[in-house]
């Protein structure tokens, strides 16, 4: 179960299909921390992000890129994108949504969906392995994989693009390497610079197609 200090809240969908929306709600109330739940249509999104009573956003991926126009508008609730097709006509906008973590659908269950939100919530960014491949095979981030590899890593960025891999938060990370959150948000915010990218999302996927870890 969730733990008491990671409260999921409300939570807000815009998954495309009845039939996912509908599946999606009933395992997201099977979940005592869930309060509110309510799908919505991408045209809905901003007036629904606009009230601030939503604590987690799920979308599908044909969903995902309407959140570029939020990206600069305020803070988003905690992001977690849903799906295993990957549209081959996003390219890099990928790299530039925001996004806390992923859900696969066709492994998608109370537990799965149970542990995504724990971790999302705790600063991680859970993402099944089925799933990051087909974000590396199917879509190109903005910095290529030659240009990576010539990227000077530090030791300790190595060390920490390797954690956050893993999926670890920065707190995790600064525990790892028994430095502090401060080191450690410096640390992701130097491989950030590095990399290109915006997001820790597009961080490790730059970092998995350019065989940096």
């Amino acid at each position: 179960m969730i733990q008491n200090d990671l409260v999921a809240g409300n939570v807000l969908m815009s998954v495309g299909g009845e039939v996912v929306s509908t599946g999606l709600e009933a395992l997201l109330l099977r979940l005592p921390p869930i309060g509110k739940v309510r799908a919505c249509t991408p045209d809905d999104l901003a007036s629904e992000l606009a009230t601030g009573s939503w604590d987690v956003l799920i979308v599908g991926f044909d969903q995902w890129s309407a959140l570029a126009a939020h990206a600069d508008s305020g803070p988003l609730p905690v992001v977690l994108v849903l799906g295993d097709e990957v549209p081959d006509e996003r390219g890099d906008l990928y790299a530039s949504l925001p996004a806390d973590g992923f859900l696969s659908l066709a492994n998608l269950s109370a537990q799965s969906l149970e542990s995504t939100l724990t971790r999302a919530i705790a600063g991680e960014m859970p993402m099944p392995p089925s799933l990051a491949r087909r974000l590396l095979a199917g879509n190109p981030t903005r910095v290529s994989g030659n240009d990576v590899r010539t990227v000077a890593l530090t030791p300790r960025e190595r060390e920490t693009l390797s954690l956050l891999a893993k999926g670890l938060s920065n707190k995790q990370i600064a525990r790892a390497m028994s430095i502090s959150s401060h080191g450690a948000k410096r640390l992701v915010g130097s491989l950030l610079l590095k990399l290109g990218v915006s997001n820790r999302t597009a961080a490790v996927i730059t970092a998995l197609k350019a065989g940096l870890v």
